[in-house]
């Protein structure tokens, strides 16, 4: 879920399947799913859901939303409740998803991917304020994830959540924040898969 053309098409929906399903790849995987999984509960909207990895081992009436189309159709077939969702058309509001059935989101490594990630953060967390969502997951890469695709373009850290004013948004305030697997920010300049995952609750 990005403003780039290229995750459209069937080349990249085929290469993001194939990586998901290599078995050593898929064991590492599981190391990261585990520590977003520990942050949410309940239903749970899996925004750019991709390949999937994370929407599979999501609770009972959880949804994928997810751009690619034919990404959608693999994971259809296989059984999974994922949506075609071209978010910009709809102004990120959610505008499928009924009110009061889902109490996470989680939006795992697309948040790099917008030119105005702040903006996309307001209107996203505004949305999940009217569904009724409680807890808001955001993983995005560290420094070296981040510098390793030429689509990227916004480096979400501490520092950028903190000068945009981010610490708060939209009646939700970030009560975690840490870089996985080592909790600290410069281990990302040089590990590629090294992540900073942020929890949003939703404010009293």
């Amino acid at each position: 879920m990005s403003d780039t053309a290229q995750e459209f098409d069937r080349a990249y929906a085929a290469e993001q399947l194939r990586r998901s399903r290599h078995p050593l790849r898929r064991l590492v995987k599981k190391l990261y799913l585990d520590r977003v999984l520990r942050e949410i509960s309940g239903p749970t909207i899996d925004f750019g859901c991709g390949a999937g990895q994370i929407l599979a081992r999501l609770p009972a009436g959880s949804v994928g939303l997810e751009v690619n189309p034919h990404l959608v159709e693999a994971l259809q077939q296989d059984g999974m409740d994922v949506r075609l969702y071209d978010a910009a058309a709809d102004d990120f509001s959610l505008s499928p998803l009924e009110p009061n059935r889902y109490r996470s989101l989680v939006i795992s490594h697309v948040l790099e991917h917008f030119s105005d990630t702040a903006q996309v953060m307001h209107k996203l967390w505004g949305a999940c304020r009217r569904l009724g969502v409680t807890t808001i997951v955001a993983v995005v890469p560290s420094a070296k994830g981040y510098a390793s695709s030429a689509v990227h373009k916004t480096f979400v850290n501490l520092d950028w959540l903190r000068d945009n004013g981010l610490e708060r948004c939209e009646g939700y305030v970030l009560d975690r924040a840490g870089y996985f697997p080592v909790d600290a920010e410069a281990v990302g300049d040089w590990f590629v898969f090294h992540e900073l995952h942020l929890r949003y609750r939703r404010e009293a």
